[in-house]
């Protein structure tokens, strides 16, 4: 079982990797990028991201962005720390989950802020995975499970 564990979480780390690499390439790097993508640019003739679109794409990142956080947050709970740590980390790891579909659906209504909110909330939730995958396959790896 321990191996498989480990596959899954080596598993789930790269993915996390590939999910901030595919971002990028289709949004940018930059809030200013993320913003002309999902908004539009007149001065630079980019049309805005239809509503229709923009949902498809919030709905497919979520629906592999949950999985992920509940086999990396079931093994992390695992793992023994204290319960304070676990309650921070998971409860951080969700709001940052949630933050981003509800500011790229709103950054219609308050523009670039919620685009911007949607990057933050993004980043974030993918870097606490990483670094609970890790955390996780390190205790793991040094049998300390």
């Amino acid at each position: 079982m321990r191996s498989i564990v480990i596959g899954m979480l080596l598993s789930l780390i790269l993915a996390m990797v590939l999910s901030l690499s595919a971002k990028a390439i289709d949004y940018g790097v930059s809030p200013n990028e993320w913003s002309a993508t999902v908004l539009g640019n007149e001065a630079e003739f980019i049309d805005p991201m239809s509503f229709n679109d923009l949902l498809l794409g919030i709905h497919t990142d979520l629906f592999g962005l949950i999985i992920t956080f509940i086999l990396i947050a079931s093994v992390t709970a695992r793992r023994g720390r204290s319960r304070v740590v676990m309650i921070g980390f998971l409860t951080l790891s969700l709001l940052s989950l949630l933050t981003y579909p509800i500011g790229m659906l709103f950054s219609s209504m308050i523009g670039s802020s919620g685009v911007i909110l949607s990057l933050g909330g993004f980043i974030v939730f993918h870097l606490l995975m990483i670094m609970g995958g890790l955390d996780s396959l390190i205790g793991l790896l040094r049998k300390k499970f």
